[in-house]
């Protein structure tokens, strides 16, 4: 029986991992009654591959952006292209994205070009597996987190609000998954009263009791720490990135543990009508990630925090008949934080020279933003060295 069979059967939703030794080290006081500052990673997943020629517009070429994609090319306004493009970078983000300029002119915004792997894999499931395990699928079932987070704290690694808990998989890594902290507080008295077993022989029940102890102890924390959790003020965009990204702000200001938090949004499997699904979905991201930023500054919290968008892959660099793009390859990603440096990253996407498939050649290995995050960021000992690191943080 593996930890989420345990968990249905407890009833618990699907939390999972946490250390059997609960040390809560992140929410105790100093000497001096400070707690420490920690450093937060907040992952937003694009879920079904999110298409990065419709979100950084090309205008640098884009008589030949505009022939690959007649139909669902984003227009170029001339007058108003100059207040538009990024620096120097010849890209402008999508305008209903545009919730996302001050942040951009604050510097507090990059933008990663270019981005995947070597031999892109079109699956949505085992493409997803590459970007979360940071290997060729099936090489490995331990997400890219879970080879740092555990030397990072001995505590909770990390808290997904979601169904899988992906870059955090993985025995050693303590992350849980939940719909929300209010309904894992109210489900924690399913474990009121139970019984820990600190000795036992069997291997199963004592598999079964040592994760017995770890949803024991995450509930410790959440009741303390979200029973009566300080609110993070009016405003937040309404959609259901907006509240899962609400419920990871009040965690923070409230000084639970974890490191690292992830939610999702899905829809970006644009195969048809893309126009209209992306730019819905990108303004539904830009609002809710508006809130977030606006959210963690007024609370003191924006230098401690670093946002990223990923998807498990691009899109098709030509259109197709039901006006949309199939499977791609190198996409884009966005980071955010106080401690960004704001810029563009990465070289300007290739039209001319796509792939055997007509798709965009990577020009960034995804593991050179995980090697950014691991070194630059979280201060770690670094697996993906070799890729070297970007500056934007």
């Amino acid at each position: 029986m593996d930890r989420r069979d345990f968990l249905k059967l407890a009833g618990a939703a699907s939390a999972a991992g946490l250390a059997p030794d609960v040390l809560w080290a992140a929410g105790q006081q100093q000497s001096n009654g400070q707690r420490p500052r920690q450093r937060k990673l907040v992952l937003v997943r694009l879920k079904g591959g999110n298409d990065g020629l419709n979100t950084l517009i090309p205008h640098f070429d884009y008589e030949k952006y505009k022939s690959l994609r007649p139909n669902i090319s984003m227009p170029h306004h001339k007058k108003k292209i100059d207040q538009r493009v990024l620096g120097d970078s010849g890209m402008s983000m999508n305008p209903y994205m545009d919730k996302l300029r001050p942040w951009w002119k604050a510097n507090d915004m990059a933008w990663i070009q270019g981005v995947g792997y070597p031999r892109p894999i079109l699956s949505h499931f085992e493409s997803g597996d590459v970007w979360d395990m940071a290997t060729r699928s099936g090489q490995s079932n331990k997400g890219w987190l879970a080879h740092i987070l555990p030397s990072y704290q001995k505590n909770l690694h990390g808290i997904v609000l979601g169904d899988e808990l992906g870059p955090m998989a993985g025995k050693d890594c303590y992350a849980i998954a939940m719909k929300s902290p209010e309904v894992f507080v109210s489900q924690a008295e399913l474990f009121e009263g139970a019984q820990v077993h600190k000795k036992v022989n069997n291997p199963a029940l004592a598999h079964l009791t040592r994760i017995q102890s770890q949803v024991m102890g995450a509930s410790d924390e959440m009741i303390a720490k979200m029973t009566n959790p300080r609110q993070v003020g009016q405003g937040f965009a309404n959609s259901k990135l907006g509240r899962q990204l609400e419920s990871v702000a009040k965690m923070i200001i409230n000084g639970v543990s974890a490191p690292v938090y992830m939610v999702e949004l899905d829809g970006f499997d644009t195969h048809a009508n893309q126009v209209n699904l992306q730019n819905h979905n990108l303004s539904y991201l830009a609002d809710a990630l508006d809130s977030f930023a606006t959210a963690m500054k007024r609370h003191g919290h924006w230098d401690d925090v670093l946002v990223m968008t990923y998807s498990e892959f691009g899109r098709r660099v030509a259109e197709n008949r039901g006006g949309g793009t199939d499977h791609g390859a190198a996409s884009v990603q966005l980071v955010m934080g106080g401690k960004v440096n704001g810029g563009v990253y990465g070289s300007k996407p290739d039209l001319h020279r796509l792939d055997e498939q007509g798709n965009l050649r990577m020009t960034t290995d995804f593991r050179k933003v995980y090697s950014t995050i691991t070194q630059r960021w979280l201060r770690q000992r670094n697996p993906w060295a070799q890729y070297g690191t970007l500056p934007f943080v």
